[in-house]
């Protein structure tokens, strides 16, 4: 079904150039119309805002050139009588364009505006609504939030000109039920929190707050108890693609190159730190240093306290694309096909792991393994100690995406939408669990359970006793990209741009 948008998607966050990523947005779906022909076209690149003509929000609506057809729901709104053309004066007065409904085409007696800032007849769009869509129907951008503003400046612009000439407004008798129509707080899952209208690369809990990371150029902060959005921080100019916590502060990297230093209690921003010269893709945290790995092929080495740049260290070929800590060690994996070691108090690089035959895209650990999944297919296993290769994992059938150790076992996910599981003492294989229609994207570790996430939009839970799937859930419309695990709960962020939150 969804197996030729997977194929398209392949090389979504790494392959490309800043300037590359920055444009693969996921295509807003309108109204997820012919589900078993939408899925297996290859979806299109939406206009985004910053392209998108932007007018004077009082008198905003949809361009002249723009034609809309409605919804087969509102051809009875169009009956004869409040036509465009019926609001043509005696004298052949034209009401101005933005005074007619994108929908309907009839001049608007009650606009209200999408978060799009496109203005719409209040009617016409709360049915569009009722239907199940999430997009602005002229732009087709999927909506941050389904709130309707009146549009008062609008509609008094509108009444005047009726007025003056001689045009009566239509009358609406279906809208004494308004009380019946679509409602997005009511109807949507309260587990899955809209706002962002963008992929989100990265989830962090710390205390009673989630942090999201997008494509929108956002970071969300969520109350999790409330499950409300607390505050939108909105300093950095490209998407946000990673997020780490440490004494107090968040931090936060991009494809503008930045890291933004926040603070955790205020959520002000402290400072930014400059240095890298492409997207900043990797954070972790050790001994009181940020680690920055970056697509410039440098890891950036950050003094918490004073956050100022302490050494870059270089050697990488390629981008980097993850970082682990172990053992008084920091390791990081590269499209150069190689894991560098590097001690993390005097900041020298021990080591240069070889051996993987494509690009390294995960990291994991133990206490005394390190595990390194890459597009060849395979797990290499290395001593933490001695940095010598113990065993190369083999079985997958496509790229290894993602990894995850447990206390009996490490986990491996796939494009061959397989999770492997790995003995940590034998380093064999003890099963394959298989249920996930689509490539495995996200594995996280919690109290008794795996969760996995996958791009057939759906999260499961396998317990680990028995390694058994005993839950799937749904509840995104798109792939899931990340999983964080927090006191009991699983947080999923999306390609649809929403957060998920599962007991």
């Amino acid at each position: 079904m969804r197996a030729l948008r997977a194929i398209l998607r392949s090389s979504n966050d790494n392959s490309r150039s800043p300037d590359q990523q920055q444009q693969q947005h996921v295509a807003p779906e309108v109204g997820r119309v012919s589900q078993s022909v939408a899925d297996d076209l290859p979806q299109t690149r939406p206009v985004t805002v910053d392209e998108a003509p932007q007018a004077p929000l009082a008198l905003q609506t949809a361009p002249p050139s723009i034609k809309v057809n409605p919804p087969e729901s509102l051809s009875g709104m169009q009956q004869s009588g409040t036509r465009r053309a019926s609001s043509i004066t005696s004298k052949g007065a034209l009401a101005p364009s933005s005074f007619y409904c994108p929908i309907s085409m009839e001049l608007m007696g009650d606009p209200c505006m999408l978060a799009t800032g496109h203005t719409y007849e209040r009617v016409c769009i709360e049915r569009w609504l009722q239907q199940g869509n999430r997009t602005c129907p002229v732009t087709g951008m999927r909506l941050r939030h389904l709130e309707l503003t009146p549009n008062f400046a609008l509609r008094v612009a509108v009444q005047e000109w009726a007025s003056a000439n001689c045009v009566p407004l239509p009358v609406r008798n279906d809208r004494a039920n308004t009380t019946s129509y679509y409602r997005y707080e009511e109807e949507v899952p309260t587990n899955i929190l809209q706002g962002h209208d963008e992929i989100v690369w990265a989830v962090e809990v710390a205390g009673h707050r989630l942090f999201s990371a997008s494509a929108d150029k956002t970071i969300r902060v969520w109350d999790i108890e409330s499950r409300r959005c607390e505050r939108v921080l909105e300093d950095h100019s490209r998407p946000v693609l990673s997020l780490a916590c440490s004494d107090g502060k968040l931090f936060s990297g991009s494809y503008d190159y930045t890291i933004k230093v926040w603070s955790l209690d205020t959520l002000q921003r402290l400072k930014t730190l400059t240095g890298h010269t492409d997207a900043v893709r990797a954070l972790a945290v050790s001994n009181g240093k940020l680690f920055s790995g970056s697509y410039d092929g440098s890891v950036k080495v950050w003094d918490i306290a004073t956050m100022e740049c302490v050494k870059t260290l270089t050697g990488h070929s390629g981008p980097v694309r993850t970082l682990v800590y172990s053992g008084g060690r920091m390791f990081s994996g590269s499209y150069d096909k190689t894991v560098r070691v590097w001690d993390v108090e005097h900041l020298t690089c021990l080591a240069t792991l070889q051996g993987h035959s494509g690009a390294v895209r995960a990291l994991s650990a133990s206490p005394t393994k390190v595990f390194s999944g890459s597009d060849d297919t395979t797990i290499k296993v290395w001593d933490s100690s001695t940095l010598q290769c113990m065993k190369t994992l083999e079985g997958h059938e496509d790229n290894v995406r993602v990894l995850a150790v447990g206390d009996r076992y490490v986990f491996s996910g796939s494009w061959d939408k397989t999770i492997r599981v790995w003995d940590l003492d034998s380093l064999e294989c003890s099963k394959v669990l298989e249920g996930h229609l689509e490539a495995v994207l996200a594995l996280s570790v919690g109290d008794g359970h795996l969760v996995s996430g996958s791009y057939d939009t759906t999260v499961r839970f396998w317990a680990l006793d028995t390694l058994r799937c005993v839950r799937k859930c749904e509840g995104h419309e798109d792939a899931v990209r990340v999983l964080a695990v927090a006191d009991g709960r699983v947080f999923s962020g999306s390609y649809d741009g929403s957060i998920g939150v599962w007991n």
